[in-house]
């Protein structure tokens, strides 16, 4: 297989396990992004794949061939790669051509400076191919960065954090075109993030690490956004509301609502996540009674604050948060009902003690956001 095969790698510093028998499978013209919070193991993943750091256990193969082992480390000059991180590492003295031939030294000059200049036409860059780096904006040195790091055609591309210094804008803009350059050159590409809505932009395939250093799921972004089997997983796309249930005739009941729950036993008791864009607002109806508290414009929609009130939540009133994709200015006043949108909504088993079976994380009684 062309491209990327990472098989059963386990990692410590010191006593700090950081990977657990970790796998994962990257085929040429596939983008797999590394999502997961800080100290997850992403970059050190990254830097066993790059040879930046000799592997203790395990195996990884680059275009079919065993680049490391417990006992064999072919050093990164010789693995075929391409590297870009954060902070670009551009020589300052060398004009934006002769940073982008920089890897293509052992070819003729002319060969080389062709090269590199296709290259910088890709990426849109060929007007400022005399100039110097600090004669660039963030943006475009980034563009000079990924130019270079696809100049020697690489087997593999390893992205770590490439657009966590620019600004919001701009990332956007960047992303899109890093993206195209991508697919049109079919390199094998890993990238680290922990920005969920980045590796949902990027990725081809989305491998989720949790803080135990293992791989909690991997998918496509539709399937772990919409079908997460981990409530760290649920919980790392953003703020969601949580609710405790017991399971009843293949169903569980929270205050907005009847979920079905056919998967889980009969009497167990669980924890029900709900994403905001799962709590359908509306003025009268049937659903549960809410009063609406506060509502915040985020430009493409609103995050509303909700508060279901004590007569129909027998611990009392407690938040819910609503995010609605069109205009919402209500008068804060006004009584709303809720209901829920069972696509949104996700059912965890819990132990006894109320401890989720899955990581063993104690439950929280407030809607959390993710790292």
């Amino acid at each position: 297989m062309k491209g990327l095969h990472v098989i059963g790698v386990s990692h410590t510093f010191g006593d700090n396990k950081v990977l657990d028998n970790v796998s994962l499978m990257n085929p040429a013209g596939e983008l797999v992004c590394l999502l997961g919070p800080s100290g997850s193991g992403k970059t050190t993943l990254l830097r066993l794949a790059a040879g930046l750091e000799r592997l203790q256990e395990g195996e990884i193969l680059i275009n079919d061939e065993v680049v490391a082992d417990p006992k064999l480390h072919v050093p990164p000059e010789h693995r075929g790669i391409g590297l870009m991180f954060q902070e670009y590492a551009l020589f300052p003295h060398l004009s934006i051509i002769e940073n982008v031939s920089f890897g293509l030294d052992g070819q003729p000059k002319n060969k080389a400076r062709r090269r590199a200049l296709e290259m910088l036409d890709q990426v849109g860059m060929v007007p400022y191919a005399e100039n110097h780096p600090h004669m660039l904006s963030g943006g475009q040195q980034q563009r000079i960065a990924l130019a270079r790091a696809l100049a020697p055609e690489p087997k593999l591309l390893l992205l770590d954090e490439p657009y966590s210094g620019l600004d919001t804008n701009l990332r956007g803009q960047i992303r899109e075109e890093t993206l195209n350059v991508l697919k049109a050159s079919g390199v094998a590409t890993v990238m680290v993030t922990h920005d969920p809505e980045e590796a949902m932009f990027m990725a081809d395939r989305i491998k989720i690490l949790g803080d135990n250093g293992r791989i909690l799921q991997s998918g496509r972004p539709h399937d772990i956004y919409y079908h997460p089997r981990h409530e760290f997983v649920a919980k790392l796309f953003g703020l969601m509301n949580r609710f405790e249930s017991v399971v009843k005739d293949g169903h569980v009941e929270i205050p907005l609502g009847r979920i079905q729950a056919e998967s889980h036993d009969e009497g167990r008791k669980v924890e029900v996540l709900v994403r905001p864009e799962g709590v359908l607002l509306e003025i009268g109806g049937e659903g549960a009674p809410l009063d609406v508290m506060s509502t915040h414009l985020l430009g493409h929609d609103n995050i509303v604050r909700v508060v279901l009130t004590a007569d129909n939540v027998a611990t009392g009133e407690r938040d819910v948060y609503v995010r609605i994709h069109h205009t919402f200015e209500p008068e804060l006043s006004q009584r709303f009902t809720g209901n829920i949108d069972p696509e949104y909504a996700f059912i965890f088993p819990m132990g006894e003690a109320g401890e989720l079976t899955g990581n063993g994380t104690v439950s929280a009684s407030q809607p959390e956001a993710a790292e």
